[in-house]
């Protein structure tokens, strides 16, 4: 990828902070067009969406851009991300453990707590909830991380054994 493109990427981002999301997916949908195999505007673009709650796009855009390179961890973390966010738990625990898989194949563990966590609150969705509790057995106990809202492993315990919290 070229300085140049990652100069237009970069300028993506910061539209995004401003929240000029459509400004921001205007320009990515340019370099999707300019860049049809270039793995980081699709991810970028997948980004935005998200930003603006269109889930489906985002899925569409990812789906792309691990056509393109499938073994980036943090494609299937998204992807899975955006998939229980419309309620698709099954392709998100998948996508989740493709990524921890990733995770393994590279012997990086920088996804890996975090992938667990939200698998094991796909499954729980699913009413897998012992797969759950094993996933949760690789997480800390003072994890917490936003998902839908902001979750503690505690919390998604206390769903696994029927107590609410």
């Amino acid at each position: 990828m070229s300085p140049h493109l990652d100069d237009l990427i970069a300028r993506t981002k910061a539209l995004a902070k401003e929240r000029r999301y459509d400004e921001a997916i205007s320009l990515a949908t340019d370099l999707v067009q300019r860049y049809p195999n270039e793995m980081k505007v699709w991810s970028s673009r997948a980004y935005l969406y998200g930003c603006k709650n269109d889930f489906e796009l985002a899925v569409a855009d990812l789906t792309r851009a691990i056509d393109i390179n499938g073994m980036e961890p943090v494609l299937f973390f998204d992807r899975g991300s955006y998939q229980s966010r419309v309620g698709r738990f099954g392709a998100a625990v998948e996508d989740f453990g493709r990524g921890l898989a990733l995770c393994d194949h590279y012997r990086d563990d920088y996804y890996r707590e975090t992938l667990y966590f939200f698998r094991a609150e796909a499954l729980i969705e699913l009413g897998r909830k012992r797969e759950a509790l094993q996933d949760l057995s690789q997480v800390r106990d003072d994890f917490r991380f936003w998902t839908y809202k902001l979750r503690t492993k505690s919390e998604l315990q206390a769903q696994c054994i029927g107590q609410s919290s």
